[in-house]
């Protein structure tokens, strides 16, 4: 008979079912998780399990792991800090804060537009002679800037699965003259007391990390430099393979970047963010309680209404799924269950955050299991039923299909 996989931490008896989701979870998928809830600003589930490293070292109660998109909610939440602060205005051209962006097509492009994925510059390739310029935080802004819209920005929107942090990246060292590690650390981090959460810089946390099943070990020690010369296999016989084999855009080389210090030093606003599932949640905790939290203001209540209001819920011309797009966030549904007062942002493989101001309830669960794909892309939602579950408001997918509130999946014009 199997071991049951032990939980550490703790949590309220009533938010046992968010513990049973995890623990199956964690067997089904392999590595380890962590999950995190606050309820009327305080913590009620703080949990983790599993192993954390590859040589079976446990996941501990620091440890971190990556976001991937989920990172894009936490620099969401610095642009509305700084509309907070009146410093920017979402109805105002991206060119007014950063002159160099107002051109080819991009004159007109508004804040608005840019939060909600609607600006048209989603395509990375052309940004990158070499996988390890994405590290070059000056060579792809100033290639952004220079980039035409794939389409009329307005008309339709296409998930910025990449650029979205290299863009809203540059708006908050525009705006507040900090780098992004520098606003987090000095607005969110310090203020919240937040025990770990980084954007870049995260080289230093390395031993905080937990190692991703089906990635390499993490390079914590004696690290190679990295490679910039790529070659292309002779079987390649696409030129367009051949053009992203000799930039090093294959999923060898991504792995090999992923595991490198590099990587984690680097600042990838939309991507690699990393946190403990407390810290994100606590984040969150604030924007669920009006925008402070234990006499910490982050945001505003009028900022945090603009901010969770649906811009368009057409069909993505990425994910093709209608994400009902925010300003910089996205819906967070239950499994099957229309959730529209919350919002936040999940990541690949199912990690991320939200936070829902109805009912002051905020939620994190980062991981490092597989899969890596649409099936894991469930853990989150089916992780965000159960804490509906355990407050009696989630009572099943049958009851969910039979009664609602139904996620509304019919792409509609906007």
């Amino acid at each position: 008979m199997a071991k049951e996989i032990e939980i550490q931490g703790a949590y309220e008896s009533r938010f046992e079912p968010v513990v049973k989701v995890m623990r199956k979870q964690i067997k089904k998928y392999g590595g380890g998780a962590a999950a995190s809830v606050f309820l009327e600003g305080k913590p009620v589930v703080d949990i983790w399990a599993g192993p954390g490293r590859h040589d079976g070292t446990p996941w501990q109660r620091d440890t971190m792991s990556i976001c991937y998109s989920g990172t894009k909610g936490i620099a969401s939440t610095a642009i509305h800090m700084l509309a907070t602060d009146g410093l920017i205005d979402y109805e105002a051209p991206v060119a007014e804060y950063w002159p160099e962006f107002g051109c080819n097509g991009k004159e007109e492009i508004t804040i608005r537009q840019l939060l909600s994925h609607q600006a048209g510059l989603h395509k990375v390739v052309h940004l990158v002679d070499k996988l390890t310029d994405i590290l070059d935080w000056d060579l792809i802004v100033s290639r952004l800037a220079k980039t035409e819209p794939d389409f009329h920005p307005g008309t339709a929107n296409a998930y910025q699965a990449m650029t979205f942090g290299w863009l809203v990246g540059e708006l908050i060292h525009r705006i507040s003259g900090l780098t992004v590690p520098e606003f987090l650390e000095q607005r969110i981090v310090e203020p919240l007391k937040l025990d770990g959460l980084y954007i870049g810089e995260a080289d230093t946390q390395m031993h905080r990390i937990a190692d991703f099943v089906g990635l390499p070990t993490l390079q914590r020690n004696g690290a190679q430099p990295l490679p910039t010369d790529y070659r292309v296999p002779f079987w390649v016989r696409s030129e367009q393979m051949r053009d992203l084999c000799r930039r090093g855009l294959t999923p060898r080389n991504a792995k090999e970047l992923y595991s490198h210090p590099a990587f984690w030093k680097a600042c990838l606003p939309a991507m690699n963010g990393v946190a403990t599932a407390r810290s994100l949640a606590k984040m969150y905790a604030a924007l669920s309680m009006g925008g402070e939290l234990d006499g910490v203001r982050l945001v505003s209540e009028e900022v945090i209404r603009k901010a969770s209001e649906v811009q368009t819920k057409r069909a993505d011309k990425v994910t093709i799924y209608p994400l009902h797009w925010k300003l910089g966030y996205h819906r967070t549904d239950a499994f099957l269950m229309d959730v529209p007062e919350a919002f936040g942002h999940f990541g690949l493989g199912g990690a991320g955050g939200w936070a829902n101001p109805e009912l002051k309830l905020s939620f994190a669960f980062l991981h490092s299991g597989f899969p890596v794909t649409i099936a894991g892309q469930t853990r989150t939602v089916m992780m965000t039923a159960a804490v509906y579950e355990s407050l009696g408001i989630y009572k099943g997918a049958c009851h969910t299909i039979r009664h609602g509130p139904l996620v509304d999946l019919v792409p509609k014009r906007s």
